[in-house]
């Protein structure tokens, strides 16, 4: 059992975008609005960086902060070793693709893609090989003289993304680009950002709310609530060790238990004990997580805290079924199961099943959200 765990930052980066201390007010006296409280994170060179939360969390701020269309009322943004706080937005090294793509429609891709560019007072010849450049790098070099209002949306995506990268910004600022587009669509466009991005070793700092996108795409998460940084870490690292109760909740599917600690012992709720491995864990009352995909049904297997539960509701997703269940002492949890054609467990609402919890599932989790990372 495992409380929590740091991630290691791969050894090959270089510290390139540092936030020292940022923070954000707006209004003043008792009107007055803590976007972002006293934040503290590195980005890495050449990282994929996933600002992820609820709506109000921060994230939007903070990244507008680094883009400079806001200025920060305490704190530092240091790229390369330069406080960048007071520099302009078309002076920054950055560039950002926003949540409306905010095409000229009038103009055709080629020429989207070139605007910036030509605003700069690039040459001529240089703009136009830039051009074919960023435009085949997103594939869409054989829509160069389609009119961006022709376009659909993922086309549209791609050549928001060709325009901010045709620059060539040390760091690409996302401001949640897939929201519009379609499940499908956005999946492929996931794959797609992850390809770029690796291929071409840049800085993405991507901002979302939606906890599947960050998993998937990013090298780091940072996880935000109330203005602050809750854990920063890999996904993996994550998802299995969150920090609070709040992460826990926040990042994929969880049941919490109330629970007891102490003497080396952890005691669910009219349960057997279950060890403690770690030195120092937490006395007393304690909140106790385990991942819906852990609790083992239909059977105890070792190593584990033994139950039973009445099966309430099976609800079909095609790759599984989620189990829903009430527990003898009262409460419930859910368990999930994998749908195969040899799958041994066949339930039935109303059954009552073995269950069992392994102690290397079980998480303790200290109840509050943290103040910072």
């Amino acid at each position: 059992m495992i409380v929590n765990s740091v991630a290691e930052t791969p050894d090959e980066w270089t510290a390139m975008l540092e936030i020292k201390s940022l923070s954000k007010t707006f209004g003043a006296g008792v009107a007055a609005y803590h976007a972002l409280r006293s934040v503290d994170v590195t980005v890495e060179d050449g990282e994929f960086f996933t600002l992820l939360g609820p709506s109000g969390c921060g994230k939007t701020t903070l990244l507008r902060l680094i883009a400079g269309f806001e200025q920060p009322t305490g704190g530092q943004l240091v790229l390369d070793g330069q406080d960048i706080a007071a520099i302009p937005p078309s002076r920054r090294p950055v560039n950002t693709v926003f949540q409306s793509y905010a095409l000229f429609p009038h103009m055709t891709v080629a020429q989207n893609v070139a605007f910036g560019l030509e605003a700069r007072g690039t040459p001529a010849r240089d703009v136009a090989a830039r051009v074919e450049e960023v435009l085949q790098l997103v594939q869409m070099d054989h829509l160069r003289d389609r009119k961006s209002a022709a376009l659909s949306g993922g086309q549209q995506q791609r050549v928001a993304l060709a325009r901010a990268l045709a620059p060539r910004p040390r760091i690409l600022l996302l401001d949640e680009p897939l929201s519009a587009l379609d499940l499908k669509l956005r999946k492929e466009m996931q794959a797609e950002l992850k390809r770029l991005q690796r291929e071409m070793g840049l800085t993405f700092i991507f901002v979302t709310h939606d906890q599947d996108e960050a998993l998937t795409m990013s090298d780091r998460i940072a996880v935000m609530e109330g203005g602050r940084l809750q854990q920063v870490a890999a996904p993996r690292d994550l998802y299995d060790h969150p920090a609070n109760r709040f992460v826990a909740g926040f990042i994929g599917e969880t049941n919490l238990l109330p629970g007891e600690a102490g003497n080396g012992q952890l005691r669910l709720a009219g349960l057997a004990p279950a060890p403690i491995a770690e030195a120092g864990a937490e006395s007393g009352a304690v909140t106790v997580m385990i991942r819906p995909e852990h609790v083992v049904v239909g059977q105890e297997a070792a190593n584990a805290v033994h139950t039973s539960g009445r099966v309430d509701e099976l609800i079909f997703f095609g790759t599984d079924t989620h189990v829903k269940l009430s527990l003898p002492g009262g409460g419930s949890l859910t368990a999930r199961t994998q749908n195969s054609l040899h799958s041994g467990t066949h339930l039935t609402e109303g059954q009552t099943v073995p269950l069992s919890l392994p102690y290397e599932a079980l998480r303790i989790l200290p109840d509050e959200a943290a103040h910072a990372v």
